[in-house]
C-alpha cells in the first residue's frame, strides 16, 4: 500500500468519525426537540384551560351581578 492509499484511507477514518459524530449529534438534538414540543403542548393546554376558567368566572360574575341590579 502506497502512502497515497494509505493517506486516503486515514483521511476516510476521519470523515466516518466525524460523520458518525454528526449523526449522534443530531440523535441529541432531536430528543431534546421532541421534549420541549411536549412541554410547549403541555403549557398550551394549561394556558386554554386557565382562559376557558377564566371566561367561566366571568360569566358567572356578570350572571350574579345582573341578578342584583333587578
Amino acid at each position: 500500500m502506497s502512502t497515497t492509499e494509505g493517506d486516503i484511507l486515514l483521511a476516510l477514518g476521519r470523515l466516518e468519525g466525524k460523520v458518525d459524530a454528526l449523526i449522534s449529534q443530531q440523535s441529541k438534538l432531536q430528543a431534546e426537540l421532541e421534549t420541549l414540543e411536549l412541554r410547549m403542548c403541555a403549557l398550551e393546554r394549561s394556558k386554554a384551560a386557565l382562559i376557558g376558567g377564566s371566561a367561566v368566572v366571568a360569566t358567572a360574575a356578570s350572571y350574579v351581578v345582573s341578578l342584583f341590579n333587578h
